[in-house]
């Protein structure tokens, strides 16, 4: 794997076992791109048909569905948006056959954010949408480019990234407080105790984030074509590379990477179950998920199982373990239970 020319402030580069590091530029209020070499952002594998009957667990028909998932611990709900991205449906897990509310949006829905205490946060062009999933109301924060990637902090900040390689920091309050530069796009976020890592698709990168002074820091290569993030309660942050066919993790301050492990068909949606430690990958290229154990270092695969087709979103419950997944093509919505695992 090449190294990542990624602009630096500094101009230091260190060898690491994945990848060159380099410090990337900070603070800035610029929406200046930075001039390094980028790929064209890796989407889904395209999934084959799925045999009437075969996926496991509970299915749910939504034709109309498709287009992203969340879930809200506190209220166990689930929201989902759409096919068309202008409306979302939240349903209750104990009762996913009845929707409880669905609200129409403004503009159309690039994805969701951080989905805590009933609120839902969506992105739309130019602005961030807040959605109470118990009265219908919506909240707006004006932003600059197509918001990406959203994630609710543990110190109560949202944190904002877009299709310019920014990401607006904003308070409880709803107030942008700073803009933090020197990405090409920022896919994903994920945080845990106050670390932040970004997710680049065009770069196939993930970097960390000092939010507390506006930087950027070490940049890591996440294989050839990165796509989706999470993190689990051991602050392992876990990303897969769809086009290269790889799961990796990263961990540590400065961040390293710990692991590369092969996965056939298109990895793409990534979870963690943290009540039985699992990490769950869908990959859609053979519609299936796969669950893997860490503890050793290294993924160890211990189960498997058929998915609805194209698969792209996926969410697990952190305390029960159930792991939900939803078409992009409208063959419903996945649930599947532990004692279904």
């Amino acid at each position: 794997m090449g190294p990542m020319n990624v602009r630096g402030r500094a101009g230091v580069v260190m060898a690491a076992a994945a990848a060159v590091v380099t410090l990337l530029a900070g603070c800035s209020d610029s929406a200046d791109t930075p001039d390094v070499p980028t790929i064209a952002p890796q989407t889904p594998i395209a999934a084959p048909a799925v045999a009437a009957g075969v996926p496991a667990g509970q299915v749910v028909p939504m034709p109309e569905a498709g287009a992203a998932l969340a879930y809200c611990p506190s209220t166990e709900q689930l929201a989902v948006l759409s096919s068309d991205r202008r409306s979302v449906e939240f349903r209750q897990t104990s009762a996913l056959s009845t929707p409880t509310r669905s609200v129409g949006l403004s503009d159309k829905a690039s994805g969701f954010g951080t989905f805590a205490n009933g609120v839902l946060q969506v992105l739309i062009p130019n602005a961030l949408l807040t959605v109470d999933s118990a009265t219908g109301d919506v909240a707006r924060t004006d932003l600059p480019g197509t918001p990406l990637s959203a994630v609710l902090t543990s110190q109560g900040q949202t944190l904002v990234g877009n299709d310019l390689g920014q990401i607006a920091v904003i308070d409880a309050e709803g107030r942008v407080q700073r803009t933090i530069s020197g990405l090409v796009r920022v896919d994903a976020l994920a945080e845990h105790d106050g670390q932040v890592v970004a997710l680049d698709r065009a770069q196939s990168s993930v970097t960390q984030v000092d939010v507390a002074d506006g930087d950027l820091g070490v940049a890591l290569r996440s294989g050839d074509g990165a796509t989706n993030l999470t993190v689990d309660h051991y602050g392992r942050f876990l990303s897969t590379d769809t086009k290269g066919g790889e799961f990796l993790g990263f961990s540590g301050d400065p961040l390293v990477n710990k692991f590369r492990y092969p996965v056939a068909f298109g990895p793409y949606a990534v979870g963690y179950d943290d009540t039985h430690n699992l990490a769950w990958v869908a990959t859609t290229g053979d519609n299936r998920v796969t669950a893997y154990e860490l503890a050793s270092g290294t993924p160890v695969q211990t189960r498997q199982f058929t998915t609805v087709g194209q698969a792209d979103s996926m969410v697990v419950d952190p305390d029960k373990g159930t792991v939900y997944l939803l078409s992009a093509r409208g063959e419903g919505l996945q649930a599947i239970s532990p004692d279904q695992q």
